[in-house]
């Protein structure tokens, strides 16, 4: 009987809250794995993630990781530069590493002048989570169907782009690559700047009239329960891209306010019409990827 080979037999997770913890869970139950490793700061979170079985064993520093095959950075992004540097130092030549960061420009040109870099690491940004956090709320699931995105540079070499995004397939995840830049970009507009104004509107809100807020206040405001200090670090990294996409927001909203104020029914509906169809838009293109998916994931009938 042939043995399925293990991708990746030893698995290192720095960091392991919802997404660290979901990589691991994911990556047990689909066989990716023999052992995860997990690494943290606190010692009682770690002890804690080992008994409930979403990772093997735990060390408190990355000197301590060795003989591992991946590591995948998923913390904080203005920490992911210095994780990187030292894991480059502890594991071997051959250990392939990539990070979970929702920002990619500042993290890719600084690891690709550490020594080692150009040849390991590869970013990530895994399309996935929810305003919780900690590994309490980790599931083997959460990639399902998920956007990935991958940010190979130049010097990246292409077998290695090809294991990392094999890797997020077998995670359930729709894999697109994308420079960097183009990622960050991007990114500010459909991840950065929502939950922005999310955390806008539920700033100014007064408390008295949050009694009488329905299902648009609530799924218009749900990101913004989101952790202000890891928004804040995501934010300061792609500040630029982030500005920009603030300014596009800010002249629609002025738009919309010139309509209101001259009593221009037409213009209203226009406005409130282009966004309804790009919404619409949205969700077709979310229906025809999850139907390409399970296209591609159906076994093919052979002949009678």
């Amino acid at each position: 009987m042939n043995v399925p080979e293990i991708p990746f037999p030893r698995i290192a997770i720095v960091g392991v809250g919802l997404i660290g913890g979901s990589i691991a869970l994911a990556s047990r139950a689909r066989n990716l794995c023999r052992s995860i490793i997990g690494v943290g700061r606190n010692p009682d979170r770690l002890n804690e993630a080992v008994a409930r079985q979403v990772i093997d064993s735990a060390v408190l520093s990355i000197d301590s990781l060795e003989d591992v095959d991946l590591v995948i950075v998923c913390t904080p992004v203005d920490r992911i530069v210095e994780n990187v540097a030292a894991i480059l130092k502890a594991t071997p030549r051959e250990t392939l590493i990539t990070d979970a960061g929702s920002v990619k420009s500042g993290i890719c040109e600084q690891v690709l002048e550490l020594d080692g870099g150009k040849e390991r690491f590869i970013g990530s940004h895994p399309l996935a989570g929810s305003h919780q956090s900690g590994f309490e709320h980790a599931t083997a699931d959460l990639f399902v169907n998920r956007k990935c995105v991958v940010t190979p540079v130049g010097e990246t070499s292409p077998e290695l782009t090809e294991t990392l995004t094999q890797f997020w397939k077998s995670l359930g995840m729709l894999v697109h690559t994308a420079t960097p830049r183009d990622h960050d970009r991007i990114l500010a507009m459909v991840s950065h700047l929502p939950h922005l104004v999310a955390s806008a509107l539920a700033g100014i809100v007064p408390e008295s009239a949050l009694v009488f807020g329905a299902t648009g206040f609530r799924d218009t405001t749900r990101v913004a329960a989101g952790d202000a200090d890891l928004w804040t670090a995501i934010f300061n990294d792609n500040s630029d891209q982030i500005c920009a996409a603030t300014s596009d927001m800010i002249q629609r909203l002025s738009e919309f306010r010139a309509a209101l104020e001259n009593d221009d029914r037409h213009a209203i509906q226009s406005l409130l019409q282009a966004g309804r169809e790009n919404r619409n838009e949205f969700e077709r293109l979310q229906q025809n990827s999850l139907k390409d998916t399970k296209q591609k994931s159906s076994p093919k009938k052979g002949p009678s």
